[in-house]
């Protein structure tokens, strides 16, 4: 049997001696670089399984030298080992693609359960090169799901299991997260399992949609108030950062806060006190703040519309989803935990999928993600009325994608111009719900933005999404 390969990149002779005894005794072979380009040359030269690096080399430090090994060898599990314990750095070694940081003093027994786990992980994971094309294979019945939780799923693909290393790096910390996505992309899912993994778990999580906060009692939603604060205030409420006290508050699309309710913001992250509205008294709260956005908060921060001084408050940590499309390798699995889950709240026993219905799955572009896939799922399950799937099963709009998907130009991909109706209330709605469905692809689902691109405010947008049956539930 072969025997694993270690490579050891330090400067400090007595620890790259001290690892190199411990790891032979256990079995391996081991090399010893003491500089950078020394580690580099033999990585370009020789098979490595796995490598030990120093942060701070003579020539390179610990960010340089991954992102040099992960452009010779993306597959290689790097530990980086360093004397200084900075959470930031971590954060950013983790990010570039180390599979762990470890802080001096040194623990060989430490290390080496280290290096057995990552070389197993490594082995058991498939290796994928840039010119891969990763789809999953089409399972002719449905397998059961590999996650610990049964409301939420972990895709046997790279970028969900990065975004799970993250999530288990972070979540221990009061770090505030900002989770980065499109819509549907799964944000809240992410914040949930931050918050199950933290010392916060049993405590309450509280969801709240910046977006759909009315703007007139978006204050008393998120701060509360006091009996007689305005009219129709007959007593007391408790807002969603009270109620979130000792726990977790989940802020969706937080760039749609307004300006009075950021500079609040402001204060409770600075402070971490709230005043209710009426009130002139603070209130100490203890709460980990995670928030989302599907828009850039750099552009919104620069059009005046975001807070500068809330960004950089809010930024201490990010975790970014990769929308459905570009993660298909994400499908079979999602589909699969869908099933289950629409079979469980439909009692039903669906457990096939038809060839053709995987081709066109493979082939839709996703513009609603990982929820549109979930009700695309469900309402299959609903309409089969056999224990499998067919393409005459599947939604109207994912069969017909074009009579609602956007071309770069910006006009429709649709061949079907048969107009249904020449009443003027009828022409003038389907011209709305195009108009709207436009703006709408254009800022990628983001509300506040389409308003802007149709020069209505939000409100009015929301209306408009509820008179057609736009909004999504």
């Amino acid at each position: 049997m072969t025997k694993d390969k270690i490579l050891i990149i330090d400067d400090d002779v007595d620890i790259c001696m001290l690892l190199k005894r411990f790891f032979e005794r256990n079995g391996y072979v081991v090399k010893i670089a003491f500089k950078g380009m020394e580690g580099l040359n033999y990585v370009k030269n020789e098979k490595v399984d796995i490598i030990l690096t120093d942060f701070r080399l003579p020539d390179k430090d610990g960010f340089q030298m991954i992102e040099a090994i992960k452009e010779i060898n993306k597959n290689i599990p790097v530990i980086v080992i360093t004397g200084y314990s900075d959470v930031n750095q971590a954060v950013k070694v983790i990010r570039l693609g180390a599979y762990e940081y470890v802080t001096k003093p040194i623990y060989p027994e430490e290390i080496l359960l280290l290096v057995q786990d990552a070389l197993k992980k490594q082995k058991n994971e498939p290796q994928f090169t840039e010119k891969d094309v990763v789809l999953e294979p089409k399972p002719k019945s449905v397998k059961k799901s590999n996650t610990k939780n049964d409301n939420f799923l972990i895709p046997n693909s790279p970028s969900a299991k990065k975004a799970q290393r993250l999530i288990k790096l972070v979540a221990p910390t009061n770090m505030t997260v900002v989770i980065l996505g499109e819509s549907g992309t799964g944000k809240e899912v992410v914040a949930r399992m931050i918050h199950e993994a933290s010392t916060r778990q049993g405590q309450p999580f509280i969801p709240v949609d910046c977006g759909a906060l009315p703007q007139e009692l978006a204050s008393s939603e998120l701060f509360g108030h006091v009996k007689g604060a305005f009219t129709g205030a007959f007593s007391d409420k408790k807002g969603s950062f009270e109620l979130a006290d000792g726990g977790t508050l989940f802020l969706d699309e937080i760039g749609n806060l307004s300006y009075e309710n950021q500079v609040k913001l402001l204060r409770v992250l600075q402070e971490r006190v709230i005043r209710k509205v009426g009130s002139e008294k603070d209130m100490p709260i203890d709460v980990r703040i995670i928030v989302a956005t599907n828009e850039d908060l750099k552009v919104a921060m620069h059009k005046s519309t975001f807070r500068e001084d809330i960004y950089y408050r809010i930024n201490e940590f990010k975790i970014e989803l990769k929308p459905l499309r570009e993660s298909k390798e994400e499908l079979s699995d999602f589909v699969d935990f869908f099933l289950q889950k629409s079979n469980q709240e439909l009692s039903k026993s669906v457990n096939k999928i038809d060839d053709k219905v995987w081709e066109v799955f493979n082939s839709y572009s996703w513009p609603g993600n990982i929820r549109e896939l979930k009700n695309a799922i469900k309402l299959s399950v609903l309409m089969t009325e056999n224990d499998s799937i067919s393409k005459n099963d599947l939604p109207y709009d994912i069969l017909n994608p074009h009579n609602t998907n956007w071309n770069n130009n910006g006009s429709k991909n649709d061949t079907d111009t048969k107009q249904k109706s020449l009443l003027l209330k009828d022409v003038a709605a389907e011209a709305e719900t195009k108009a709207i469905l436009r703006a709408l692809s254009i800022a990628n689902n983001n509300k506040t933005k389409a308003a802007d691109i149709l020069g209505v405010d939000r409100k009015t947008l929301y209306n408009k999404l509820n008179v057609y049956g736009l909004l999504e539930e």
